[in-house]
Order: C-alpha cells, then sequence, then structure tokens
C-alpha cells in the first residue's frame, strides 16, 4: 500500500480523495507545510496532495521546497478555481507540480483517481528526462517522454504522432536514424518504465499494474516484461524498477534488438507461458 500524505483544509476534499484511491494507499493527514514536509520525511510517501492555498494566500516557496527536499515525490495541486488564479496554477506548473485538480470539476472518484495515476507518470518522466543524453534531439526526447506521461491513455503510433504534430512515417524515420524503436515499441517501453515505477510499492500486484496501464490481463502484462525485459514483474521490482527499465532500454538504443518491425499488431498477448511475479 503506497503512502499519499495530503495538506486539505477543506475536509469534502480529502473524504473525495479517500474515495478515489479507497484501499489502494494510505491516506496520512498533516495540519500544515511543516507538517507535510516531516511527513515525507519520516512515512515511505510517494504522492503528496495539498491545497495551494492552505495558509489563506500562496506560497509557491513551500512547492519548492518540496520539490528540491523530496525530488522523487509526486506533487498534486488540489485547489478551488476561480479566474484571478488562472495566473497561480500556471506559476505552480513551472514549479513541479506534476498534477492539478479543480475542486467540483474533476474530482469525482473516477476522474480524480485518474489525475493521482497520471500524475505519478509525469513525476517518473521527470526521472526519464534526467537519464537522457543533453545532446538528444528534441523530437527524440519528446517522443520517450510523452511515451511514459500518457502511457495510461494507450496512445497509438498516430496518436504520438500527433502529439508531435509530425507524420507517423517522419517520425518513425527520424526513431531508426538515431537508433531507437520504432513508435509502437517506444510506446511499450514508455508503458514499462511507468509500470515499473508502480511496482517499486511492493504492496501492488502485478495484476494490479496490468489493470492500471489497461494491459488485457496480468498474464499479458507478465509476457510483455519477458519479452523486453527478459524479467519477471518481481525481478524488474527486486532490480529498482524504473531506474531498471530506463537503464534497459538506453543500453539497447541503437542495436537490432530495439529496432525490429513497427506493426500494429498488440505488444502484449496472452501467447506462451506467462512467468509467476
Amino acid at each position: 500500500m503506497g503512502v499519499i500524505a495530503i495538506l486539505l483544509p477543506n475536509a469534502l476534499w480529502g473524504q473525495r480523495l479517500r474515495l478515489a484511491v479507497r484501499e489502494r494507499h494510505q491516506i496520512v493527514p498533516c495540519d500544515d507545510w511543516s507538517g507535510l514536509m516531516r511527513s515525507c520525511e519520516s512515512e515511505p510517501v510517494h504522492l503528496a496532495v495539498f491545497d495551494l492555498y492552505a495558509d489563506g494566500s500562496l506560497n509557491l516557496d513551500h512547492v519548492r521546497q518540496m520539490r528540491r527536499r523530496f525530488p522523487r515525490c509526486t506533487l498534486v495541486a488540489y485547489v478551488a478555481p476561480t479566474a484571478e488564479r488562472a495566473r497561480d496554477f500556471f506559476d505552480a506548473g513551472r514549479i513541479g507540480i506534476d498534477g492539478l485538480v479543480l475542486a467540483d470539476r474533476d474530482d469525482q472518484p473516477q476522474a480524480l483517481r485518474a489525475i493521482v495515476e497520471q500524475a505519478e507518470a509525469r513525476s517518473i518522466a521527470g526521472v526519464v528526462r534526467n537519464h537522457l543524453p543533453a545532446d538528444l534531439r528534441p523530437l527524440l526526447r519528446d517522443a520517450l517522454l510523452i511515451a511514459v506521461t500518457r502511457a495510461h491513455e494507450r496512445l497509438s503510433p498516430e496518436g504520438l504522432s500527433r502529439l508531435l504534430t509530425v507524420s507517423r512515417r517522419t517520425l518513425a524515420q527520424r526513431l531508426q536514424e538515431a537508433g531507437f524503436p520504432p513508435p509502437q515499441r517506444l510506446l511499450t517501453w514508455g508503458r514499462l518504465i511507468v509500470a515499473a515505477h508502480l511496482l517499486e510499492d511492493r504492496n501492488r500486484s502485478a495484476d494490479s499494474v496490468a489493470h492500471v496501464l489497461d494491459f488485457p490481463s496480468g498474464s499479458a502484462f507478465r509476457n510483455t516484461c519477458q519479452r523486453y525485459l527478459q524479467s519477471t514483474p518481481q525481478q524488474i521490482r527486486d532490480k529498482r524498477g524504473a531506474t531498471f527499465v530506463i537503464g534497459t532500454l538506453l543500453s539497447i538504443l541503437g542495436t537490432p534488438a530495439a529496432m525490429g518491425e513497427d506493426t500494429d499488431e498488440p505488444e502484449e498477448t496472452e501467447a506462451g507461458p506467462a512467468a509467476e511475479d
């Protein structure tokens, strides 16, 4: 069970978050920003949800401190939207907010749960960015980061191309020239990076990770792990999760194994024996 620390003076918001995550996470309530940071220091907090205006007014220094002191912690702001606060939200995003929940607009259980999951993906994208070569072409960097941040959406190669504002053919060509996997495989790598990040929580099962990332089944997820990483979900967990998957991807770039053929066939199937978690 993951640990979520919350700083939400509005009790209703806290109740909505509890309903959204249910038994999947332990909720640790905090009374102020100091308490939130103490919880992140003393508990295995992987996600912090807070009201940007918990003190009555906006003070982004708290967010900066959270990002600096706890770089692997996913940060989600929960706010009441007003026209006057629009610029505040923009400024908050620039300094490290991974997700934004607008009260009474997108905080119904399913929508709120999706925001939390997508924020976790954006958080791990920051880790991926730090591993990439400084001289990597922007198109290649953005393609991989989108594959990670949109891992929950079952993005297609055509969808990836549209987000990058290039044709699928051009994207495939640019990826091939750089020794990157073709679009379909790159999208699967993005999902595996996020899956590995989720597996770092030892209370998450392989089946629950498969469900979050919309694999057809736990067996299909395990088969994809074997195909791409020659590892079971448990072995991925033991090998430091996302760090292992990112390192494996970077180590094979430019090799025949990384290239393959870009087909429209699904990457995760039920075929073959599924390794045990």
